[in-house]
């Protein structure tokens, strides 16, 4: 049987109901951002070459995963005061997660247009296989991680 509500009536629901004009511009949240992501990666020194040679973010931490001696954690630097990490569970097997309810879609990060431009550059001379959104100059550009998680490096605010 077809849902009766159309996907813009149920956006609009959601709009009306919690998105409220009566809470004036600037009101601060609870909460202060994003301290790090943490995902997990099959072979950490692919995920490092990527993150670091084709993003160009930095690793600035290696330390052991307190809940899991045998794993290691790192996090690489993304810009702005927010960090990206990794866990590898060397014990545990490969079995890739299958994409549904509570699974991450995808990781988007800001960059500055130079910057975007350098990345789009490095993916193309890599041949990594990527789609931009926009044009080279500015918009989005999305690809895949070593591990096939979905990256999208946009310009947008």
């Amino acid at each position: 049987m077809p849902d009766p509500i159309t996907p813009e009536q149920r956006r609009a629901h959601y709009r009306e109901r919690y998105i409220n004009d009566a809470t004036p511009a600037g009101t601060t949240v609870a909460t202060a951002g994003v301290h790090h992501l943490a995902l997990i990666a099959s072979d950490l020194d692919a995920t490092i070459r990527f993150y670091t040679e084709v993003l160009q973010m930095r690793l600035v931490k290696v330390v052991e995963n307190r809940d899991d001696p045998t794993s290691t954690h790192i996090f690489i630097d993304m810009g702005g005061g927010n960090l990206l990490a990794f866990f590898d569970f060397p014990n545990h097997g490969s079995d890739a997660v299958v994409r549904g309810v509570g699974a991450m879609h995808h990781v988007a990060i800001k960059a500055p247009p130079d910057k975007y431009q350098a990345i789009v550059a490095a993916l193309e001379a890599q041949g990594i296989q990527h789609s931009v959104h926009g044009s080279a100059s500015a918009g989005s550009v999305y690809m895949r991680d070593p591990d096939n998680i979905m990256i999208e490096i946009t310009t947008a605010s």
